[in-house]
């Protein structure tokens, strides 16, 4: 466990203390909502990957800076820590307020649900999907939510580890062959509707990299009993950012394949990871287009244009391996520029200032 203080700024300034990990639940790097909260606020972030293992520690941190070094509120990273932060709440009379993902709500872990019932008691929960928004108001309608968008900070260098399992994934292709990186999809005929409709009609042949798929067995009953086993490859296990980050060194184009409007099932943050990897994205979903721009972070064909879709991969794919590079890596710059981390964080110190009240002073309104 790891305890960070930043105290470079006034007294005017909301005092909050950061439990959870690092890893943030809204973007598409480690730490960018911890790092644009303390440019905007005073912090102290109590680092805890584990609620089993480091609840109690986390109370102790928070506790001694709520007590001695008058911090004024708790905002938990990590949703499982809500017992933790309720405990907190109870104790010193401060408010708690949680980040939450689609994930917490799907959990069914004894721990999970505890965690759940606990957020009730908190003051605010803030959250990045509309549809997370949505379940939770009909779980607990008197629980103040908040929607935060997704932000953009640069890909990380990828890890030895991931850029092994990308290498192993990729064995004994033939050399230039191009490589299409395509998001396992929740509904399945999302990838039927690729696999049988668009695959056949790619001019050049190229090998299909499924990535995020839950477990080999899922991918060869949709792949491997079909007659494509040539032209897919499968990449199993969770997709983070660090595997994003080693398969876009890897691939020539993201592909995020919807069959209709209703079935896009890529959340923000897995957008804008996929267009920050500096190679083209090419996707048919409507939905996504809050983060995916046409033709500038982005290749968004309307859903149910099946001709435009085949049509705009082939149009990629026939690029020279420079020129689509340097596409992939004008997107990124549009996303960074679209949707910086300081936006978010002005967003949260809003509500941490009304949660103390105190009025909150926009950045470009500070005396310096």
């Amino acid at each position: 466990m790891n305890l960070i203080d930043d105290t470079l700024f006034g007294a005017d300034r909301p005092r909050v203390v950061l439990i959870g990990s690092p890893h943030d639940r809204f973007s598409a790097s480690d730490n960018g909502l911890t790092n644009a909260l303390g440019a905007t606020i005073r912090i102290r972030h109590v680092s805890a990957d584990s609620p089993l293992r480091h609840s109690v520690a986390a109370f102790r941190a928070a506790s001694a800076a709520i007590r001695d070094r008058r911090f004024e509120m708790v905002h938990l990273l990590d949703a499982r820590f809500a017992l933790t932060g309720m405990m907190l709440q109870r104790h010193f009379g401060v408010p708690v307020t949680a980040s939450v993902g689609p994930d917490d709500l799907s959990a069914v872990a004894p721990w999970s649900r505890l965690s759940m019932r606990a957020l009730t008691h908190l003051d605010e929960v803030f959250v990045s999907s509309r549809i997370t928004a949505a379940s939770l108001r009909l779980r607990t309608p008197s629980l103040p939510v908040s929607f935060v968008r997704s932000a953009a900070s640069p890909l990380p260098w990828p890890p030895k580890s991931s850029v092994a399992r990308v290498t192993r994934a990729l064995r004994g292709i033939r050399p230039g062959r191009l490589v299409v990186a395509v998001p396992w999809p929740e509904n399945r005929a999302d990838l039927r509707w690729f696999r049988d409709v668009v695959v056949p009609q790619i001019d050049s042949h190229a090998l299909c990299l499924l990535i995020g798929v839950p477990s080999r067995r899922q991918a060869r009953l949709i792949v491997g009993l079909s007659g494509y086993q040539s032209d897919f490859r499968v990449l199993s296990g969770r997709l983070d950012i660090a595997m994003i980050a080693a398969v876009a060194r890897c691939v020539d184009a993201f592909v995020v394949p919807t069959s209709s409007p209703r079935s896009v099932d890529v959340e923000s943050a897995l957008s804008i990871a996929l267009s920050l990897g500096g190679v083209p994205v090419v996707t048919n979903g409507t939905e996504a287009a809050g983060v995916l721009a046409h033709e500038r972070n982005a290749f968004v064909v309307d859903p149910g244009d099946e001709r435009g879709f085949v049509h705009t991969l082939n149009q990629v794919l026939s690029l020279p391996a420079v020129q689509r590079h340097f596409l992939g890596e004008e997107f990124a710059r549009f996303t960074l520029s679209r949707w910086p981390w300081s936006d978010v964080a002005d967003v949260y110190a809003e509500r941490f200032a009304a949660h103390v009240g105190r009025p909150f002073i926009p950045a470009d309104l500070r005396a310096a």
